[in-house]
């Protein structure tokens, strides 16, 4: 079975859990995972193969080694302007060569090529969206679930989808997790503190929690066509400091969350037991994804509501 293992990123955790990609075909394919974020420096990218249905995945197990590996930004009518070679620092594991990497343009395409020593060819475009700012924020410090929000106002991003801007927001707690799990495991939000297993869950898990893809029903804009959005509380899963950052993704992002959201169970799609969604992707002689985002972020506090025990 495939999966996507997200890096430290939990921004796709939506996408990773339970996807898969190469249901009807039986042959291993080359997965591949990397994402760029305009204006940071570029990130490593993980090769690894699907395995069978019925096969236990192991990252290093299945990882692909020795493979020739280049990202090159393009022009914007499609020439490779820059290649970016990248060498195995570890099993099926990719960085930039260059020291320090080079930093990801924003409204700039950039393609994945690689090369397997079995002959192996995968191909994958991204175009990195349009740089954004938190602009206002407001109600930095909220009662969970209080009569307040916090809300931030972004610069209105340019977008190519149909004039449509779409937003993940991510909360990451900034508390000490180097404390015992039984200590953080009481600063979890209600939601969280019963979804949380500690014989099968690690709270690192909870560390970063996301909203999923926020469309226009979601946000408002002024006459400056700036946009303000509401951290949703399914997004907080620490009382006590946290960083929210608003996201804008590419459609290469968008659409692989979309469709797996859609497909889940318990998205629109409704699929039955064992059903397994095929979700949309556009990496051309394998599976996974090569994304893009910008983001942004801001400090807020969660405070506890007076009422519930601590």
């Amino acid at each position: 079975m495939t999966r996507l293992y997200p890096a430290a990123l939990l921004l796709l955790s939506v996408v990773a859990l339970g996807c898969d990609t190469t249901a009807t075909q039986p042959e291993s394919e080359v997965i591949v995972e990397a994402y760029l974020q305009g204006g940071a420096p570029m990130d490593t990218i993980q090769l690894t193969r699907s395995v069978g249905v019925d096969d236990a995945y192991s990252p290093r197990e299945a990882a692909v080694t020795g493979a020739t590996v280049e990202v090159r930004r393009l022009t914007d009518d499609g020439t490779p302007t820059k290649t970016i070679a990248f060498e195995e620092t570890e099993a099926g594991l990719y960085a930039p060569r260059p020291s320090p990497p080079p930093t990801v343009r924003p409204r700039t395409s950039y393609e994945l090529s690689v090369s397997t020593p079995d002959g192996t060819e995968v191909t994958a475009t991204t175009t990195v969206p349009d740089t954004i700012s938190i602009v206002e924020t407001e109600n930095e410090a909220v009662v969970y679930q209080g009569p307040d929000q916090p809300a931030f106002t972004i610069t209105p991003p340019q977008s190519a989808r149909d004039g449509q801007t779409v937003l993940v927001l991510t909360t990451t707690s900034l508390r000490d997790f180097s404390n015992p799990d039984s200590a953080l495991r009481k600063q979890l939000t209600p939601f969280y503190e019963e979804s949380y297993n500690p014989e099968e869950d690690s709270i690192e898990a909870f560390r970063t929690t996301s909203s999923g893809i926020l469309n226009e029903a979601n946000f408002s804009r002024d006459e400056a066509g700036r946009i303000t959005t509401q951290l949703p509380w399914i997004s907080v899963a620490f009382y006590g400091p946290n960083e929210s950052a608003v996201h804008v993704i590419d459609d290469n992002l968008y659409d692989l969350v979309r469709s797996q959201q859609a497909q889940s169970p318990g998205g629109q799609g409704g699929l039955g037991p064992g059903e397994i969604p095929n979700v949309i992707e556009y990496v051309e002689g394998g599976t996974g994804v090569f994304g893009s985002y910008v983001r942004a972020t801001r400090e807020v506090s969660i405070q506890r509501p007076p009422d519930e025990p601590s």
